[in-house]
Parts: structure tokens; C-alpha cells; sequence
């Protein structure tokens, strides 16, 4: 049970850290241009890094969000049972209800700031959870119901070593002096 809990920890905490880079690497250059276009002046670095690192922050907090979310309202179904839009609404309405009583309370954010902010990570954590589960469920071979089925796919993708060595040991016929 303990080893369970700490796999389930693990991906969550790595499902962050994933949602976290997604969410820095792609405000990076949107707030860049925006920045530029709204101001005229090429300074961007600062103002573009600053919103890279929070959205970077609300991207971590989304994607343990959306793991939380899919733990509990997925927890019976499959992989393909699961719908991508109902995955993506509800990741989406979650941080949009989670993060502004994290911004007020914990980051002393006024609240109409903090609702902008977990509007926009509330839009952007629904995209991310729709692309997720849609990857995912391509990754599944046609037939294939649930992830232990993905997960021992993998070894068929990967080339037995002991098999390799036995074909190397193997002269080719015809080669050889008669």
C-alpha cells in the first residue's frame, strides 16, 4: 500500500514538474512579444522572465491539480474510457477554484489579480489536460485498455540484448571458405 501511495507521489510530482516547464517555456516568448508589441521598446528580458517564473509556479500547482483531479474523478476508469474534454473542463474549473485562495492567502496577491491569474492558468491547465490524455490515449495500440498494456508494450520497442548477442555469434552463411 505504501509503495502504491509513493508511485502515485512520484507521478504526480513528475506531472508537475512537466506542467511546469510546459507552462515557463511557452510564456517566455508570448509575454516577450506581447511586451514588445504593447510597449514599443526591445527591454523584454526582465518583464518576460518575471512572468515566465510565476506562470512557471501556476504551471507546477496545475499540474499537481490535475493529477489530484484525475486521481479522484478518474480513479475507475481506463485510459480510454476517459474523455479528453471532460479531463480538460475539469482540470480547468479545478485550478481556476484552487489557485485564487492560493494567491490571496499565501502570496498576497489582490484578488482581482489573483482571479486573472488563475482564469488565464485555469484556460491553459484545460489545453495542457486535453493535449495530455489525447497523447496518451494515441499511444495506446488499437485493442489496448489500460496503461500496464502501454507499459509492457515498451519491451517490445526495445531490443533483447541476449537475442542481439546470439545472432552476432552466428556466421553468415556463404561467407566463408570452401
Amino acid at each position: 500500500m505504501l509503495k502504491n501511495i509513493l508511485r502515485r507521489l512520484r507521478g504526480a510530482l513528475g506531472n508537475a514538474l512537466v506542467w511546469a516547464s510546459t507552462f515557463f517555456i511557452a510564456a517566455f516568448p508570448l509575454i516577450a512579444v506581447f511586451w514588445v508589441i504593447a510597449s514599443g521598446s526591445f527591454p523584454f528580458w526582465q518583464a518576460a522572465m518575471g512572468a515566465a517564473k510565476l506562470y512557471g509556479g501556476m504551471g507546477f500547482l496545475a499540474g499537481g491539480a490535475f493529477s489530484l483531479y484525475l486521481g479522484i474523478a478518474g480513479r475507475n476508469r481506463r485510459l480510454n474510457e476517459l474523455s479528453p474534454s471532460w479531463v480538460a473542463w475539469g482540470t480547468g474549473i479545478t485550478v481556476c477554484l484552487l489557485l485564487p485562495p492560493l494567491g490571496v492567502f499565501l502570496g498576497d496577491a489582490p484578488v482581482s489579480i489573483a482571479i486573472e491569474i488563475a482564469l488565464i492558468t485555469g484556460v491553459l491547465a484545460g489545453f495542457t489536460a486535453l493535449a495530455q490524455v489525447k497523447i496518451a490515449q494515441k499511444a495506446l495500440a488499437p485493442g489496448e485498455e489500460s496503461p500496464d498494456e502501454l507499459e509492457s508494450g515498451l519491451g517490445q520497442l526495445l531490443p533483447d540484448p541476449e537475442e542481439e548477442a546470439v545472432q552476432q555469434s552466428i556466421p553468415a552463411s556463404g561467407g566463408g571458405r570452401q
